[in-house]
């Protein structure tokens, strides 16, 4: 029952130690064999939820005590997201879109089925929910380790056995992978305009289109997620079917980024619930589309020794704009209104990508290439 100033506050919380930890969560993850790294952090998701699932037990739950769930669980996965996204640099380059696309499916899939249980706040508790979500991240570290076993001493990558002493220095190659291509930096540009533009008005927005443009709950709220998701799923198994990649994916993400912008002007006319959802669907559709183009050129430009610090540095382009995106729109809606902060948003969209279409070498950017 908070401000929208303060629900941009509380996803600006969880997103904010990307900025501080993300690029050293790529030099570590770089430097540690990933089963066992990643196996250790989602075991250290439990801190917070149990500290949540204990002031709910005892009454203590706060707004401030929520901030300082947000800041932890976000702490850790700013050094998950590196380590995790790393992993997908042991698909085959040829087939690097759909081995993205995979991912995305599964990961949007149970996202939507995690929506749909939070929906359900009226019939399961929500101790249940973080009992339930503790069990899960157990379960996936031990899967995780399971999976990616240290290999012997022997045939262990030359990467894995660094010390953390020219930590400093790594850090540093990682942010020339993209000093020296400029498709690169153009792609970490709109990458940062996606996460404050789209993914601020996505995170802040949402909750707001259903309680103050459509009067609804949990339950709307709930099911617009889960038709985003629906779109994101949709555009992967498209994707995943392709046996090539995309002639032109630079080009097609700008596209994709302009009509992601287009569709938030239908949303601040509040349309009828059906056009609503449709409107979601398509939104997510483009949403996935782009986020699985934008991933398949950093993995296919980039080479594997240096990959986690890439993908460290093109998640703090994404989840650093976020934030502030978030906060923004926030102050936005409560200073002008859903409907016209909107309007700001789609004509902010349609300047970037106008831009990038123009004088971007990432509009000609070509599928396939690798720089492995």
């Amino acid at each position: 029952m908070e401000s929208p100033s303060r629900l941009g506050l509380a996803q600006m919380a969880v997103l904010l130690p990307n900025l501080i930890f993300l690029l050293p969560g790529g030099v570590a993850s770089d430097q540690r064999h990933r089963g066992s790294w990643l196996s250790f952090l989602y075991l250290t998701y439990l801190l917070p939820l149990g500290i949540i699932l204990v002031a709910l037990d005892t009454g203590d739950l706060t707004f401030t005590l929520l901030l300082l769930f947000g800041v932890a669980f976000g702490t850790i996965s700013a050094f998950v997201q590196p380590a995790r996204e790393s992993l997908l640099g042991y698909a085959a380059p040829e087939i690097m879109h759909q081995a993205v696309a995979k991912v995305m499916i599964v990961q949007f899939i149970f996202q939507g089925i995690g929506y749909w249980l939070a929906g359900q706040l009226d019939i399961i508790s929500l101790p249940q929910l973080l009992v339930f979500q503790i069990f899960i991240f157990i379960i996936s570290s031990i899967l995780i380790k399971r999976s990616h076993p240290v290999p012997d001493a022997a045939d262990r990558p030359v990467e894995q056995t660094k010390t953390s002493k020219h930590s400093w220095r790594e850090l540093g190659e990682g942010l020339q992978v993209f000093r020296q291509d400029k498709s690169l930096m153009h792609l970490l540009m709109i990458i940062f305009a996606t996460g404050f533009l789209a993914f601020g008005v996505y995170l802040v927005g949402m909750p707001l289109i259903a309680q103050e443009l459509y009067g609804g709950g949990v339950g709307l709220y709930a099911s617009l997620q889960i038709v985003f998701s629906v779109g994101i799923v949709s555009a992967n198994f498209g994707v995943m079917k392709r046996s090539k990649m995309f002639s032109r994916p630079g080009r097609l993400m700008i596209i994709s980024f302009l009509l992601r912008g287009s569709l938030v002007v239908i949303i601040a006319a509040v349309p009828s619930m059906w056009v609503l959802f449709v409107v979601v669907y398509v939104w997510g559709f483009f949403s996935g589309l782009s986020m699985t183009l934008g991933r398949t050129i950093l993995h296919n430009q980039v080479s594997h020794q240096v990959r986690s610090r890439a993908a460290s540095v093109y998640q703090l382009c994404l989840f650093g704009g976020a934030p502030l995106g978030a906060w923004v729109c926030g102050l936005a809606v409560e200073s002008l209104g859903l409907s016209l902060t909107f309007i700001a948003v789609a004509a902010g969209t349609f300047s970037v990508a106008l831009l990038t279409a123009l004088f971007s070498p990432l509009w000609h950017v070509r599928g396939g290439i690798n720089k492995d």
